[in-house]
């Protein structure tokens, strides 16, 4: 997955230092390898937070999703909550451009809320939705952990528990390369993998 360990941009990345080739953050650390142990301890303290806020919410959203990126983020990164404003990519996945996340999110997340309203939400659809909605990449970093936190809540709203412990990152990268190519067969199987009734 090697290909898959850092985005790439067309433009000169304005979130990044060039000389230290590190995510410029509030800590002013100087390293990737000491700013992502600094992210995950910043991460983990604020999960319930961020967690409490997502199951509190009537719906959930892009601004929901933008919420929890900064209670997440907001000690790492001035810009946690922002949409981030170049284009980006890893390996062959393009993200969504920055012009199109928020009529993306609205279609998908418009569609989820529905049939959450109408307990109808099938768990291959929220599967389905979750390797689409991967491809916004809303954020600069910290896309993965927050949209896991929606997800978590939306299965929550199905009636699942979902135990991201049951996978890794190698094979979430797996399934959403898969889903990118639409072929949602192995995400499906993964989230019956990790997935079990409250």
């Amino acid at each position: 997955m090697q290909e898959h360990d850092k985005y790439f941009s067309s433009d000169q990345d304005p979130y990044m230092d060039q000389q230290t080739h590190t995510l410029k953050n509030i800590p002013n650390l100087q390293s990737p390898e000491k700013l992502e142990a600094f992210e995950e301890v910043i991460f983990q303290a604020s999960f319930t937070e961020a967690s409490d806020f997502i199951s509190a919410q009537k719906t959930i959203d892009l601004s929901n999703w933008k919420a929890v990126h900064k209670i997440c983020f907001s000690d790492v990164y001035s810009w946690a909550g922002k949409i981030r404003t170049i284009r980006i990519a890893k390996g062959k996945t393009v993200f969504s451009y920055p012009e199109n996340i928020d009529q993306e999110a609205d279609r998908y997340f418009t569609g989820i809320n529905k049939l959450l309203r109408a307990n109808s939400l099938t768990t291959d659809q929220a599967a389905k939705y979750f390797a689409e909605i991967n491809v916004l990449h809303p954020f600069r970093d910290g896309n993965g952990r927050t949209q896991r936190i929606l997800f978590t809540e939306i299965y929550k709203r199905m009636g699942y528990f979902i135990d991201y412990n049951l996978t890794n990152q190698d094979e979430m990268i797996t399934v959403m390369i898969a889903g990118y190519n639409g072929d949602y067969d192995p995400i499906n199987a993964l989230f019956q993998k990790i997935m079990q009734r409250q």
